[in-house]
């Protein structure tokens, strides 16, 4: 199992950081080759479509617990149609997408401006392509799922890198021959479908009985899944739901001017936790086929353990993360807003706690049936969030905002998450804590006092220096906590885990 969490972790980074470059090259090579109205059309295109997988409704989470449940009980009969029922569920819901398409379509331009009616009829050629296209694969994405449910993420990522690469060079492709958007939507939903197919082959290939047909559907097994799906769906979606409340407040009782700086500084955040909870992929999986195994010891164990990695990435992430949160800024955008600073400091604090103390026991609460209560705590967050950035942002503008959300999610971090976490695994909060935080913070104290100095004492003015000083306090980190706070026993299998590493390699 260590070396399935490894590899699918690994797999995870790689993917991630390979999405991030590519996507920023993509889109510099994309705001210089088309117009700036193509360029903007293309992006609301992602972001109107983006909102279909609001119509998931917790099914993608379903369907991964379900593999995984099925998986370690060796019960393919029932997940043929548990699997059946939503994919058929999925094809009336990707009829909302086909109705939508055409309904925005048809009024395009009724709803947005165009520089010229002349270029109506092609945006619209594009937009429908797009919306049939996405409205045609909507039913077939829990493929991707399924593979995560059969922890097989690794093949599962290198399909996505694969057709990753290769939406890349074509779409490049088509920027460098002058071709226009219709071709460009065309290569977006054909690369999309082959993603699905090779994902469809692989799973078929995993489970030789899988089979989706209509006489496997039951209308009983909708309700079922839906007092799972939608509890599910609510706690996946909590933090979005947040987020775009936050920006609803700052428009209504603030300035719309500064919801886009909000959503700037929110995005370092975000991406703070993209690169600590890469390990989580695998973490729900495992959790629901330990669970469903009653093997309840190692499913204590896995998530202890987890919570320690999780904390440990995130520290050594967050210190330098904050302490050049301000240069960072600067050097991205130009930024050099003591407000805006302080909005970053404050999100990024408040991704940490929900990182180390929540993410962690989420995802293994949420395949062991404690959804519901999951739901009423993740209900309960967003209005104190809601409450509180109202009354805040009035006094402090965007800084009451992030403080709205810092202050609720630190709450149910102590009373919650952690009380519960250490409950559900069999300890005591003092052993959780002295084990996993009190070293950790330890350690974070010395590297974050040590950098902090030379940041006092050094001018920094290059994103150059900014990337040195970051490796040295991780790579510090590591050193102090690998002689520090490892007994002999966690020394050695560290030890093997990198020399298995490079023999790989």
């Amino acid at each position: 199992m260590k070396d399935k969490i490894l590899n699918s972790t690994i797999s995870n980074y790689i993917l991630l950081i390979l999405k991030i470059i590519l996507s920023l090259m993509l889109v510099r090579i994309m705001f210089l080759g088309i117009s700036n109205e193509e360029y903007g059309f293309w992006a609301l295109l992602w972001s109107v479509f983006g909102y279909s997988l609001l119509l998931d409704f917790g099914f993608g989470t379903a369907v991964q617990k379900a593999t995984s449940t099925s998986k370690a009980k060796n019960d393919w009969k029932g997940f043929n149609e548990t699997i059946s029922t939503i994919f058929f569920s999925y094809i009336l819901l990707s009829s909302v997408i086909l109705v939508v398409t055409v309904l925005l379509a048809q009024n395009l331009d009724k709803i947005f401006v165009f520089s010229s009616s002349d270029s109506i009829e092609y945006y619209k050629t594009v937009f429908y392509i797009f919306g049939v296209g996405t409205s045609l694969l909507f039913p077939f994405g829990f493929f991707k799922e399924i593979l995560r449910g059969l922890e097989k993420i690794t093949i599962r990522n290198n399909i996505d890198i694969v057709f990753l690469i290769l939406n890349f060079a074509l779409l490049t492709l088509c920027i460098y021959y002058d071709y226009s958007l219709i071709y460009m939507a065309l290569v977006a939903i054909l690369v999309q479908l082959f993603t699905n197919i090779f994902m469809a082959y692989y799973v078929i290939k995993n489970i030789p009985n899988f089979k989706i047909s209509y006489k496997f559907f039951k209308k009983q097994r909708v309700y079922e899944l839906m007092s799972f799906s939608i509890f599910a769906y609510i706690v996946m979606f909590s933090n979005v739901i947040i987020f775009r409340t936050d920006q609803l407040v700052i428009s209504m009782f603030s300035t719309v001017a500064l919801v886009g700086i909000y959503q700037i500084v929110s995005r370092i955040s975000e991406l703070f936790r993209q690169f600590s909870t890469q390990i989580h992929d695998i973490l729900g999986p495992i959790s629901a086929s330990l669970f469903a195994t009653n093997n309840h010891d190692k499913l204590y164990n896995t998530l202890f353990n987890t919570n320690k990695i999780v904390g440990l990435i995130s520290t050594i992430l967050f210190i330098p993360s904050f302490l050049f949160i301000d240069k960072l800024l600067y050097f991205w955008l130009d930024i050099n807003n003591q407000e805006v600073t302080y909005t970053a400091m404050i999100l990024l604090v408040s991704m940490y706690v929900l990182v180390f103390f929540r993410s962690s026991s989420v995802q293994v609460l949420l395949m062991c049936n404690k959804h519901k209560q999951l739901t009423v705590v993740a209900i309960l967050e967003a209005i104190s969030n809601l409450v509180l950035s109202i009354y805040l942002v009035q006094h402090y503008s965007i800084i009451g905002v992030a403080l709205g959300t810092l202050i609720p999610n630190v709450f149910f971090a102590i009373f919650y998450n952690i009380p519960v976490a250490c409950s559900f695994s069999k300890i005591s909060i003092f052993y959780y804590l002295k084990e996993v935080v009190f070293k950790i913070l330890f350690i974070a104290i010395i590297v974050f006092g040590f950098l902090y100095m030379i940041i006092l004492n050094t001018n920094i003015d290059s994103l150059f220096q900014v990337i040195v000083y970051s490796i040295f306090s991780i790579a510090m980190f590591s050193f102090l906590y690998y002689y520090l706070c490892l007994n002999k026993n966690d020394k050695e299998e560290v030890s093997k885990l990198f020399i298995n590493r490079i023999k790989v390699i």
